[in-house]
């Protein structure tokens, strides 16, 4: 069984999470736990930090249908990889790429009680059972729907062709 996590999102520019089209992708940024971690069913949930101006919101949620290599997915998914390339990710960096996603970015919404103790105020990640992902895939699917709701926080285009190394966090703990 897969797990999940949640992590606090430090900025929200439009690299990680990435959405183009009907993917949504990680990549780069949580290199040392939720990418290398994270497996195909597992669910990502990204809440604000600070430098998004929605602390404590729901930037994203996604679950992953494949973790493909840098190398693959870039072979594979040529246009949805180009933003990678400008970025000195390891050719066999893992890509979570999902198709059931929820991105909300500059719309982030604030979660319902019952789910709150999903939130992380703190750098690094939590683990999430599968009540909760069960719940949050619930109200999601049920109030919004799949796909993209809102633009990246930060959205400034000059930002995103520059690699972003701030987003390198510790790990939140073993596996």
């Amino acid at each position: 069984m897969p797990n999940h996590y949640s992590y606090r999102v430090d900025h929200d520019l439009g690299f990680a999470p990435h959405v183009a089209g009907d993917l949504c992708t990680v990549c780069g940024c949580k290199t040392t736990t939720v990418e290398r971690w994270a497996e195909v069913g597992s669910w990502i949930v990204g809440i604000g930090g600070n430098g998004t101006g929605r602390p404590g919101k729901l930037i994203y949620a996604m679950r992953v249908d494949a973790t493909p290599t840098f190398r693959r997915f870039a072979k594979e998914s040529p246009r949805q990889s180009a933003y990678l390339r400008e970025h000195g990710i390891s050719q066999n960096a893992p890509v979570l790429v999902s198709r059931h996603f929820f991105y909300f970015g500059d719309s982030a919404i604030t979660l319902p009680k019952f789910l709150s103790h999903i939130i992380i105020d703190y750098q690094g990640c939590k683990r999430l059972d599968d009540a909760d992902v069960e719940a949050l895939d619930g109200l999601l699917s049920g109030r919004h729907g799949v796909g993209v709701h809102g633009r990246p926080n930060g959205h400034n285009p000059k930002l995103h062709s520059r690699p972003t190394h701030s987003c390198f966090r510790p790990p939140c703990g073993p596996r």
